[in-house]
């Protein structure tokens, strides 16, 4: 049995292969592979190879309209077609699962057709490569690890790999015809049912559906209708069609009255109708890990302390003006002018005060119109002041641009700042782009208080590989008043510092305070929570800074602020450490329950003002009831028992009633009456 050379577009084990196959077996076919479509046109033209097999169009992207141009300007002929199942798997070299994954290379189009699938596993990064199979073969033959392909079954028998996930693509119904191509035309017999033609018609009314008419005259189906603008010709188009008939001499008819009709015409090819509605899945389905155990599983190992970020002593220097176990990080606000920069951070080398120097560049505000930043010209600015200094540079981005842009000149760490924190999307590029370099990171926590989001932006960073990692808590923007510019939340940053035990935290307390003379209470008390640092920023002259002003210090003022904190000492042994540690939680805990219950007390005070005023009754049933049933339900998802929750708000509801009672200038007549 001879042997057809078919040129394919792309590598052995691509849908294009596969249709090549089915069309001609059970002959054997050694294939050509080319990078383009135009290439495979070129092939069968110059006789490279026998036959060409080409893809038309898609169930879901549509029509290929660049490979029709090629029919009209290249001596091919359509001798046939193929209509192939197009189902994504996810491939990758054996003994690997879904959380071992960090990259997916494939084609533009296949990562679009499987976008629903990967977004449930955020972990996963997806990177646009030219050939899906040849994806595959890369990696078979450099034995990538961490890498996945898009591509199907054939591909992964061909390469040895192992299918994690079957039917990715999010639309099953998922099919792509392809033409099989020869530089000989089949001939009009009745052997063949189907054909493809382009014409032109005049620009005149009902020019179309005359032409058009012929084949419904004769009974011919017309199977598809598209037009294609002609090059150099504006406005100009050539209209494709597909037809199908029973018996050649209707279309043979059809025709000799449809060539009147038209200004010029082109047969294409005359082939055998392709069997549709093929399902090429008849494998074993391949149970694959839930998105929420993965993520679940995940997120253990980062709570359980199973994956550690790397101790921060062994990438970024202690502060010399605190004891060797705090960071101290400062300086401008913003990079506003080259010399004011340089002065700021002179003056902090100098003052021994930090050994990290940070500043905005890219500064974006809440509204338009004010000073964003200097950009890349800071960046300049910065490298010239390290080499004066030796001080590292830290510098906030958030895009990955400013990451290319930080490495280009030499920043140390980079930050990821409050608003983009909370964007998931742009962590991940930000991820993607410090992924395999040495650079540090520090992440503030988002301005709405959710803590998930934050511990989210710590996992997706950790997960590209990237363990050079702090967090920042700056404060969080609430609907409370306080007396700062954004409330501190400390339960939320020990809650983070629970949960997140493995990652350094420090405190931002000119975010905080907003205000120079808040700054020291905040410091202390991040200091006495146990956090692992400050970062304050430090101007010549506050008072004519241009962005936030009023939270700067003098690196006078700083070096005071320092000298009067109080440190904690260094533990004398890890046992000792482990013991103080988890004491010093608890403390900090009860310290900031007793701040929430005072809070929660004056807010009954002003109730009872309101039920005075309004003649409301002091026990209200409903409303206790609420209370009572949604801290319950709280309570059990947080593993308390429903005894607990009862007996404590009993507690806490007295003495609400107690506050309110005074307040309404109505004794309580006994202690079953209940407030709100």
């Amino acid at each position: 049995m001879s042997e057809e050379k078919v040129a394919i577009q792309g590598v052995a084990g691509s849908f294009h292969d596969l249709a090549a196959r089915r069309f001609f077996a059970p002959k054997k076919i050694a294939l050509l592979e080319c990078e383009t479509f135009e290439q495979v046109c070129q092939a069968v033209q110059t006789h490279e190879a026998t036959a060409g097999v080409m893809a038309i169009e898609n169930t879901i992207a549509g029509s290929l309209l660049p490979n029709y141009a090629l029919l009209q300007t290249h001596h091919v002929s359509i001798v046939g077609e193929v209509y192939v199942r197009i189902q994504h798997n996810l491939l990758a070299l054996p003994n690997q699962t879904l959380a071992d994954i960090k990259v997916v290379q494939a084609h533009p189009m296949a990562l679009l057709q499987c976008r629903e699938f990967f977004k449930q596993y955020p972990h996963i990064r997806l990177e646009e490569a030219f050939d899906t199979a040849g994806i595959a073969r890369k990696i078979h033959q450099e034995q990538l690890k961490g890498v996945g392909a898009i591509a199907g079954y054939y591909a992964a028998e061909l390469y040895g790999l192992q299918v994690l996930a079957e039917g990715l693509e999010s639309n099953h119904q998922n099919f792509t015809r392809f033409l099989v191509l020869s530089r000989r035309a089949n001939p009009l017999t009745r052997q063949f049912n189907k054909a493809s033609l382009g014409f032109r018609v005049a620009h005149t009314s009902g020019s179309l559906a005359e032409a058009l008419l012929a084949f419904k005259r004769n009974g011919i189906n017309l199977t598809k209708i598209q037009s294609i603008p002609i090059v150099g010709v504006p406005y100009e188009y050539t209209i494709l069609v597909d037809v199908v008939w029973n018996d050649v001499t209707d279309f043979e008819q059809a025709l000799r009255e449809f060539k009147p009709c038209v200004l010029e015409y082109k047969i294409y090819g005359v082939y055998c109708e392709g069997e549709k509605n093929i399902d090429l899945t008849t494998r074993p389905h391949i149970r694959v890990e839930e998105p929420q155990a993965l993520a679940q599983e995940l997120g253990k190992k980062v709570a359980s302390g199973e994956v550690h970020a790397k101790p921060w002593q062994t990438w970024l220097p202690s502060a010399p003006s605190a004891p060797s176990d705090y960071i101290i990080i400062s300086g401008p606000c913003s990079a506003e002018t080259e010399a004011q920069v340089r002065q700021a951070a002179h003056a902090l080398a100098s003052k021994n005060i930090t050994k990290i120097l940070r500043a905005g560049v890219w500064k974006p505000r809440t509204r338009a119109g004010g000073f964003e930043g200097n950009g890349v010209k800071a960046l300049e600015w910065l490298a010239n002041i390290k080499a004066e200094t030796g001080l590292q540079l830290a510098v906030e981005v958030a895009t990955a641009e400013h990451v290319e842009a930080c490495l280009k000149y030499g920043v140390d760490i980079v930050w990821i700042g409050a608003r983009t924190t909370g964007n998931p999307f742009s962590v991940q590029e930000i991820a993607d782009a410090v992924r395999g370099t040495t650079l540090g990171v520090m992440v503030k926590n988002p301005i709405s208080p959710d803590l998930e989001l934050w511990i989210g932006a710590i996992e997706r960073l950790y997960f590209a590989g990237i363990d050079k990692l702090v967090a920042i808590h700056r404060g969080f923007s609430t609907h409370e008043k306080t007396l700062y510019r954004n409330n501190p939340l400390w339960s939320l940053a020990l809650q983070f510092r629970a949960r997140l035990a493995h990652v350094p935290l420090i405190c931002d307390p000119s975010h905080i305070a907003g205000k120079r003379e808040l700054v020291p209470a905040v410091a202390q008390k991040a200091i006495d929570l146990g956090m692992n640092g400050l970062m304050i920023e430090a101007h010549p002259c506050p008072t004519s800074a241009w962005t936030d002003a009023a939270q700067q210090l003098t690196p006078d003022a700083l070096a005071e602020l320092l000298s009067s904190l109080k440190w904690k000492p260094k533990p004398d042994s890890h046992e000792q450490d482990t013991l103080d540690r988890l004491r010093a939680a608890i403390d900090r805990l009860d310290e900031e329950f007793v701040e929430i219950m005072a809070a929660r007390m004056n807010l009954a005070r002003e109730i009872g003002v309101f039920k005075k005023l309004n003649r409301l009754e002091l026990y209200q049933p409903a409303r206790w009831k609420e209370i009572l049933d949604k801290r319950k339900a709280q309570g059990t998802k947080l593993s308390l028992s429903e005894t607990f929750i009862e007996q404590l708000y009993e507690h806490v509801h007295q003495e609400s009633l107690r506050v309110q009672s005074e307040v309404m200038g109505d004794p309580m007549p006994n202690q079953q009456k209940r407030a709100k």
